[in-house]
C-alpha cells in the first residue's frame, strides 16, 4: 500500500513538473476571460476602461471595425448597400423592380474589439517570459484581433440578409463568442511556441559534474 501511494505521488509530481505551468497559465487565461465577460456585460465598460479617453478610444476602434466591414461586405455580401453613420443599409428589388431597404447593420462601440484587445493584454501580462517579448507578441496580435472582428461583423451582415430568421441567434450565441476562440488560439500559440518551458515554481539549477 505504501509503495502504491509513493508511486502515485511520484507520478503526480512528474505530471505537475511537465504540465503544471501550462495548467496555471490556463487557469489564469480562464479567470481573466470570465472576469472580462462579466465586466463587459454588467458594466458600461466603454465609459471607464480608459478613464477620460474611453469614448475616444472606443470611437477610434469602432471606426476601424466599421470601415473594414464596409470593405469586406463589398466583396462578400450579395446585396447592394449604402453606408453612413456607422451603418450599412442593404437593398434589394421589389416586385416593381425598385430598390428598397430591407435590412441594416449598425457597428456600435461594443463591436469595436477594444474589450478583446485589453483582455488579451492582461492575459499576456500574466504569462511567462520576458515582459518585452510578451508586449511584442501582444502588439503583433492586435491586427489579428481587429481583422477577425471585422470578419465576425461582416458574417453577421451576411447572415442578416441571407437568413434573417437566424440572424439574432447567430449574433447572440455564435458571433458574440467568436472573439474568445481567436483569443484562445493566440494564447495557445504563445504557450506552444513562446512560453518558457520550465515550471513556474521550478528554479534552474546548475549542473554539477
Amino acid at each position: 500500500m505504501e509503495l502504491g501511494k509513493s508511486f502515485r505521488k511520484e507520478n503526480l509530481k512528474k505530471l505537475y513538473k511537465k504540465y503544471g505551468g501550462i495548467l496555471i497559465d490556463f487557469i489564469i487565461f480562464f479567470s481573466i476571460t470570465v472576469v472580462f465577460h462579466f465586466l463587459y456585460w454588467n458594466t458600461n465598460m466603454d465609459s471607464w476602461l480608459f478613464g477620460p479617453y474611453s469614448k475616444d478610444v472606443f470611437a477610434f476602434f469602432t471606426d476601424i471595425a466599421y470601415k473594414g466591414t464596409v470593405l469586406l461586405s463589398k466583396v462578400f455580401n450579395p446585396y447592394d448597400f449604402d453606408y453612413y453613420d456607422n451603418t450599412l443599409f442593404f437593398y434589394k428589388l421589389n416586385e416593381l423592380g425598385q430598390n428598397y431597404n430591407f435590412a441594416f447593420l449598425k457597428v456600435v462601440e461594443s463591436c469595436s474589439g477594444v474589450k478583446q484587445l485589453f483582455q488579451l493584454l492582461v492575459i499576456m501580462l500574466f504569462m511567462r517570459n520576458s515582459i518585452w517579448k510578451r508586449l511584442i507578441y501582444f502588439l503583433l496580435s492586435i491586427p489579428i484581433i481587429l481583422f477577425f472582428n471585422i470578419v465576425r461583423i461582416t458574417s453577421i451582415g451576411w447572415v442578416l440578409v441571407e437568413y434573417p430568421h437566424f440572424a439574432d441567434f447567430f449574433h447572440l450565441h455564435i458571433a458574440r463568442y467568436f472573439h474568445y476562440v481567436i483569443i484562445f488560439i493566440i494564447w495557445a500559440v504563445w504557450i506552444k511556441y513562446f512560453s518558457k518551458k520550465h515550471s513556474r515554481h521550478q528554479a534552474s539549477r546548475p549542473k554539477v559534474d
